[in-house]
């Protein structure tokens, strides 16, 4: 299960593996984080199974600030349905031999205990099997989960700012499956003032193939619209993710790393990249996806991506473009619509080729 890991991680997964923190009892690693480990735990007094997340011990002081943020929103959220349920949490301290005369040294070990999940949502993307298997319909259904999820987020003024596939988690519940959301060490309470300096806010943090163009180019801001506006961009690479596999920024810009050197010399120059002059890039991308989507949906699919993946964060934030919910001021409610529009599209379709094989076995 460690095959792969950082060398400086793989020893805490044996170290902890086995561990009794308060009733939970860490009995299988599941997978590591940036600065997580997460271990699939067991409590003793009620056998029920949870998911433990534990801070890396030895983790810098950012990784710290950012467990601790999500513990704190995670709680905040505990009535949203849309992410994952946080149980408890605590310091638990393990007993460490410091190799000096036989020293024995306390080391203190934050971690959450958080609701068990079924699986995750990059598990079937990155399986080229499991993805194609996944009917459209299927693929829809859970994207609107995903939606409607952040969209409680930001009712409750929360921003998450990093979604993808690999924080998107499934629960399967009586052969009915709803994403979560997790990983909220990088969520922002929009409410709250800025928590660093303007320039941190410039870039982005983590899987930069996932983030939006602002973000590559060193234009990102502070502001709960600029986050909103990344997160609606996190909405349609998830949906690119779930056509193709791989994420909208990959996509549409190739080389990441070349463009974060580019516009790191930019920024030096005092340089400003027009990004939208990207435009013609997402757009032959968009194209490109919708092709191997069934006709019926793949004109909606293209205004949904070339609306949420704009690579001009503003745009992003424009109302729908559909003269029915042009009144409505929240961007993620026509969103919704529009995909219990698409996914009753393919039911119908469905039923009506059910129904013509049917006639066709008869008949013969």
């Amino acid at each position: 299960m460690t095959a792969g890991l950082n060398p400086t991680v793989a020893p805490w997964v044996a170290i902890l593996t086995g561990q009794n923190f308060g009733p939970y009892t860490l009995e299988r690693f599941l997978g590591a984080g940036t600065f997580g480990l997460v271990f699939e735990a067991v409590n003793h007094s009620t056998n029920g199974r949870f998911a433990v997340k534990v801070l890396i011990p030895g983790a810098n002081a950012e990784a710290i600030l950012d467990f601790q943020n999500e513990g704190i929103l995670l709680q905040q959220l505990n009535s949203c349905e849309g992410v994952i349920g946080y149980v408890d949490g605590d310091v638990h301290h393990i007993d460490m031999c410091t190799g000096i005369a036989g020293v024995i040294v306390p080391m203190a070990v934050h971690y959450h205990v958080l609701t068990m999940a079924s699986g995750s949502l990059d598990e079937l993307i990155s399986n080229p099997v499991a993805r194609a298997r996944l009917g459209w319909i299927e693929k829809l259904k859970i994207w609107r989960s995903a939606v409607k999820a952040l969209h409680q987020m930001h009712l409750r003024a929360v921003a998450h700012r990093d979604l993808k596939s690999s924080n998107c988690l499934l629960m399967i519940r009586q052969n009915q499956t709803h994403a979560r959301w997790a990983d909220l060490g990088r969520a922002k309470d929009m409410r709250s003032p800025a928590s660093r300096a303007p320039v941190e806010y410039l870039h982005g943090r983590g899987d930069m193939r996932f983030a939006p163009p602002e973000y590559l180019y060193l234009q990102g801001g502070s502001a709960a619209e600029d986050f909103i506006a990344a997160d609606y961009y996190g909405l349609g690479s998830l949906l690119v993710e779930l056509i193709s596999g791989h994420p909208m920024s990959s996509l549409a810009l190739g080389d990441i790393r070349a463009i974060l050197t580019e516009a790191e010399l930019d920024l030096i120059a005092g340089r400003r990249r027009d990004l939208s002059s990207l435009d013609l890039k997402f757009r032959k991308v968009i194209a490109d996806l919708v092709e191997v989507l069934p006709r019926s949906i793949q004109v909606d699919v293209k205004v949904l991506l070339s609306t949420l993946c704009h690579p001009v964060a503003k745009a992003r934030l424009t109302r729908s473009p559909y003269r029915r919910d042009r009144l409505n001021r929240d961007g993620l409610e026509w969103i919704l619509r529009r995909v219990d529009i698409l996914i009753k599209r393919l039911e119908i379709e469905h039923r009506a080729a059910a129904r013509s094989n049917n006639r066709l076995e008869v008949s013969a």
